[in-house]
């Protein structure tokens, strides 16, 4: 556990956005209550009940107050303080002459960040919209247009195997971490019981005191929910797909027929609290899979919001691949590479190595063996294919023989006749939810990738049942011999 001491913030000040609804609610207040004239600060002084100095200070946003004087110079005016009026004053310890002063500042900690064992983001290229509309959503954003409401509360950072959510969540925080008290981040694998996390949760947000927890699940997830209202806190919960899924309703088809049932768990009560209760803080959560228990909640003006994480551009997988050695390829080659590959980081991470080691570097020679998927790609495939069900498997293969994206009407015409309209829709919405497949403007689509993964598995098929009856010809012909 890596645990970061910051050093003490000195006060808050406001900013430009609180010190203008100040200043505004302030001159209406002149306007409406004092003839239009100036308040003097003696005057802010007996209406707020500060030391006329301190309000210099709030209107100055030069030397830090403490934040319940922000508060009420606010509540004079009717205004409800939210966190993006005021923002911390840090310490410029090179200002500070006396020693003794210097390691108080060093040692006294208002807010902590605990990365657990967050890998390194040093080599992180683009998403620079991407994290830009993620602070946007955590940092600025107030979904409902109430001042009293929270920011973005909970975030489901989507997208397939190796697209690069978990460093995207480390820059995030890196990026915001100024902007909340605490700042945790925690992997969910392997998965271990939501109790074991609460507890590690709380003890941080509480400074080790509050070790003696509740038994109850959900009276623990009402302590951590506690902490989440009284502090600005930044929760990174990185691989959630396990539990996300483990705890989605279990969906079994037979004869066209789907039964559900309920998977309630600990994990699932935790966001769908964590979602739905008022509070100033965020979670963020990483995953392959889509939950079912929060997306009722999600929205694009709530607090709660899914950001589907797609491929790196051109520019920024070049700047992976010089980190590996020199590459030879046409504007149309890199154009090809990325398509071919979604502009997946990790999986064009391997792809490099091996153009590196078996092609010299050379782009243009590896495309034309029009070998796409292999290796670990193949292997990591292979896993995730076999865990679908056979309504899923072959509503996939539907879609690559179609060729180009399809709407659900059509999808129904194609697939097969004892596959009901329910098992497709709710097979589609599975697919959907775990990045499978695409879907835009009413029609559903397969990245590249996966449809040369799917052509290449159904020719070994082929190839397996062939080898099977020439087996089983050659066993009937030595039997009739004999």
């Amino acid at each position: 556990m890596i645990l970061e001491r910051r050093s003490r913030r000195r006060g808050v000040i406001l900013t430009q956005q609180g010190l203008q609804k100040l200043q505004n609610a302030k001159s209406e207040s002149e306007s409406n209550d004092n003839f239009d004239k100036r308040y003097t600060r003696e005057t802010l002084g007996f209406r707020t009940g500060l030391d006329p100095d301190t309000i210099a200070k709030v209107f100055a946003c030069e030397v830090g107050v403490d934040k319940k004087t922000l508060k009420y110079c606010f509540q004079t005016f009717n205004l409800q303080l939210e966190t993006n009026d005021y923002q911390f004053v840090k310490p410029d310890l090179d200002s500070l002459t006396d020693n003794r002063e210097i390691q108080t500042a060093k040692l006294t900690v208002e807010n902590f960040v605990d990365w657990g064992e967050a890998p390194d983001a040093s080599l992180f290229y683009g998403r620079t919209e991407e994290l830009a509309t993620l602070e946007q959503w955590i940092v600025k954003d107030s979904p409902s247009g109430d001042s009293c409401a929270s920011r973005t509360r909970l975030v489901t950072l989507l997208g397939m195997a190796g697209m690069g959510k978990t460093y995207l969540s480390v820059k995030l925080a890196q990026q915001i971490q100024d902007n909340f008290e605490f700042v945790i981040w925690r992997s969910l694998l392997p998965t271990s019981p939501v109790n074991d996390l609460l507890a590690d949760l709380i003890a941080v947000l509480s400074n080790g005191k509050e070790t003696e927890l509740p038994e109850s699940c959900d009276r623990q997830i009402s302590r951590l929910i506690h902490y989440l209202q009284h502090h600005r806190c930044l929760l990174i919960l990185d691989g959630a797909e396990k539990i996300l899924q483990d705890c989605a309703p279990k969906m079994t088809c037979r004869d066209g027929i789907c039964l559900v049932h309920p998977n309630q768990g600990g994990y699932c009560e935790l966001f769908r609290r964590v979602g739905e209760t008022t509070h100033q803080s965020c979670l963020i959560l990483t995953s392959r899979v889509k939950s079912q228990q929060i997306a009722p909640l999600e929205g694009d003006t709530r607090p709660v919001r899914v950001f589907r994480l797609q491929g790196l551009q051109v520019t920024d997988i070049q700047k992976l691949f010089q980190t590996k050695g020199t590459f030879r390829g046409t504007k149309d080659d890199w154009n090809r590479l990325i398509e071919l590959y979604a502009g997946n980081p990790l999986v064009l991470n391997h792809i490099a190595t091996t153009i590196q080691q078996l092609f010299n570097g050379s782009i243009t020679e590896f495309l034309d063996q029009k070998v796409t998927v292999f290796g670990s790609v193949l292997s990591s495939l292979d896993q995730e294919f076999a865990q679908l069900s056979d309504t899923a498997k072959a509503t996939i293969q539907c879609m690559v023989h179609h060729r180009q994206p399809i709407s659900f009407s059509k999808l129904r015409t194609q697939i097969q006749t004892c596959v009901s309209s329910q098992a497709l829709l709710e097979t589609l919405e599975f697919l959907q939810a775990r990045s499978w497949i695409e879907a835009k403007a009413g029609v559903f689509s397969l990245q590249p990738m996966m449809i040369e993964y799917v052509k290449s598995f159904l020719v070994e098929e082929k190839r397996s049942n062939f080898l099977a009856i020439a087996f089983l010809d050659q066993q009937h012909q030595r039997q009739v011999a004999s």
